[in-house]
This record gives C-alpha cells, sequence and structure tokens, in this order.
C-alpha cells in the first residue's frame, strides 16, 4: 500500500512538471511552434517517460487546462465570484489565454465571432456620426456574441430541438436586452 501511494506521488509530480514545463514554454512560444522534445528538456524528463503519462502535447494540453479549470472552484461561488475568478486566473496565465482565445484563427468558433463583432459595430457605427465605439458598447457587443456564441454550443449538443427564433427569443429575455439598446441608442445618439 505505500508502494501505491509512492507511485501515485511520482505520477502526480511527474505530470506536474511537464504541465508547468508546458505552461512555461507558452510564455516564449506559440503552443503549436513547442514540441514534445522540448517540453520534455524544460522538465527534465525523459520522452518515454512523457509518453507514459500522455499521448501527445494535446494531451498534455488539456491536463493542464483542466489543472488550471480548478482554480475556478465554480462550485461554492456565487455568480459574481465566478466572474472574478475566471478573470483573475486569466490574467495569471495571460499568455496562454492569449493564445488559445485569439490565436485560434482557424477555430469556426473564432470565425464566427469575428463576424459577428464586426457586424454589430458596423450597425453602430453606420448609425452614429462619430464612427468611435464607446468601451460600453465594445462590452455590450462582445457579452453578447459571447453569449449567442455559448447558447449555439448549448443547442448543437443538445440535438437542436428549438427553432433558430425560439433561441434568439429566450437569448433577448435572458439578457438585459433593453440595456444593449440603451447602449446602441446612446452611442448614435452622440452625434
Amino acid at each position: 500500500m505505500g508502494q501505491e501511494k509512492k507511485e501515485d506521488l511520482r505520477v502526480k509530480r511527474t505530470r506536474k512538471l511537464l504541465s508547468q514545463a508546458l505552461l512555461s514554454l507558452i510564455e516564449h512560444h506559440s503552443f503549436h511552434s513547442i514540441s514534445v522534445k522540448e517540453i520534455c528538456e524544460e522538465a527534465m524528463v525523459h520522452r518515454a517517460t512523457f509518453y507514459t503519462h500522455f499521448n501527445d502535447k494535446y494531451d498534455l494540453l488539456a491536463y493542464s487546462l483542466k489543472e488550471i479549470a480548478e482554480e475556478f472552484h465554480f462550485t461554492d461561488s456565487n455568480l459574481e465570484e465566478v466572474h472574478l475568478k475566471l478573470f483573475n486566473v486569466a490574467i495569471k496565465y495571460k499568455r496562454l489565454f492569449s493564445q488559445l482565445f485569439l490565436e485560434e484563427r482557424d477555430s469556426l468558433r473564432y470565425v464566427i465571432r469575428k463576424e459577428m463583432t464586426m457586424g454589430m459595430k458596423q450597425e453602430i457605427s453606420s448609425d452614429a456620426k462619430t464612427p468611435s465605439i464607446s468601451t460600453s458598447s465594445e462590452i455590450g457587443i462582445a457579452a453578447l456574441a459571447g453569449a449567442t456564441l455559448g447558447v449555439l454550443n448549448w443547442w448543437i449538443e443538445n440535438g437542436m430541438t428549438l427553432s433558430g427564433e425560439e433561441v434568439y427569443k429566450e437569448i433577448k429575455q435572458v439578457l438585459n436586452w433593453e440595456h444593449i439598446e440603451k447602449i446602441h441608442n446612446e452611442t448614435i445618439s452622440k452625434e
């Protein structure tokens, strides 16, 4: 039994070393350019040991992200605490979040979000005489795009049983739509 505990601690230690090595490398390089060899060198772990614990660098990344997600502790938090924890963790792992959120130019989610936000910004700018958009409007646009993509994900995972109109109506109801329209109208009136 004591031997099993030691092995468990060694496994945890090795996984932690590899995860820390990956996160350290991400601070200076893009994830896609990092090789398993570089991760092993950074962690001072043999390649064979790496493959004993992980299938590839993507498997290690998934493990590392799961470890980071545990810092959120969403279950014991209210809505405000959840948001603050999320943003604080994003600050702590700024480069990682930047790479995974902003640098995935090929992902469908990224392309849809970019197109949605550009469309909303163009609509606001075309209604206003000044082309600049307030920070409040930027946050509102980002919130709407993010919520819409989150709901789209939920809708797909749950078999797409509701129509697009029904989903839109629910999004509009859940979000404070009047506030979003108010921001839009304020931007327009700043002529």
